[in-house]
């Protein structure tokens, strides 16, 4: 009697679209399919279903649904779902040698401010996703303030705007258009080699530690004799070309396994 075949396994892999960090999302979106097509599927034999979320609530429902095996959260989403849920981390970014990566707080040089509390009543740009208030870049202006006894953002500047994209962050302060901004060290470095003069006309008055825009995680339904190759698959994307193409376009150098210390700093920010 021939052995019953078995149901072709299939990961099911869901992302909030919002965790992207300044790149376009159909750009990412096209990337992730082609890793999942032409790597998992041709060349690892493992189904792919991949499902794309556009709010915590709706990767949390879909959580509790059991309807995923593998997500890639942002960090302050991971931390909110974890406090409720048995995620286990496996993946952290990592940029320039360390878990995730730096903020900066910049003026123009010769501006004469050194220090955030002569940034009252101005405006601020912040270089965030779409969650705005609750990113980590916006979260760390709020402990600067808090750690100089001052009040929060919303009190003490003119107004604190959000962008995606770091040019738009940027520039204006560049070209005096606006007093301050936040932006990863990253996009520093890569605007100043479009341009040296930004690197030059920029001054940093508060630098971020090291924080990880997002974690890589199973399901709490995740079959677990899978766990170990659903882990696999993320921790290798630098092995093959298309996971490479995906770094790229996520600007990093790969993701690391999961140490509870990665976390530690966006948790100080997050959680009181």
């Amino acid at each position: 009697m021939a052995p019953a075949s078995a149901a072709p396994a299939e990961l099911r892999l869901g992302y909030v679209e919002h965790f992207l960090p300044g790149v376009d999302r159909k750009d990412v979106a096209l990337a992730v399919q082609l890793w999942a097509r032409r790597y998992v599927e041709t060349e690892r034999g493992l189904g792919v279903h991949l499902s794309a979320f556009g709010s915590r609530a709706e990767i949390r429902a879909a959580l509790l649904a059991d309807q995923l095996d593998v997500v890639h959260l942002p960090t302050v989403d991971y931390l909110a779902l974890s406090r409720e849920m048995d995620l286990k981390p496996f993946g952290v970014p990592v940029t320039d040698g360390e878990f995730g990566e730096r903020y900066v707080l910049l003026v123009a040089r010769g501006s004469g401010i050194t220090r955030i509390g002569q940034l009252r009543g101005k405006r601020v740009l912040v270089q965030a996703l779409s969650l705005g208030q609750e990113s980590l870049p916006a979260r760390w202006l709020e402990r600067l303030l808090r750690d100089q006894g001052l009040p929060q953002a919303t009190r003490h500047f003119l107004s604190v705007d959000y962008e995606v994209q770091p040019s738009r962050v940027l520039l204006p302060v560049f070209f005096g258009q606006a007093p301050a901004c936040i932006v990863t060290e990253r996009s520093l470095r890569t605007m100043a080699e479009l341009n040296p003069q930004i690197e030059a006309q920029m001054e940093r008055i508060a630098v971020s530690q090291p924080l990880i825009d997002f974690v890589m995680c199973l399901a709490p339904s995740a079959d677990p004799s899978l766990a170990p190759r659903y882990a696999e698959l993320g921790l290798g994307l630098s092995d093959n070309p298309w996971g490479r193409q995906m770094l790229l376009l996520l600007q990093l150098d790969g993701i690391a396994p999961f140490r509870p210390e990665a976390i530690e700093p966006a948790r100080r920010l997050v959680e009181p």
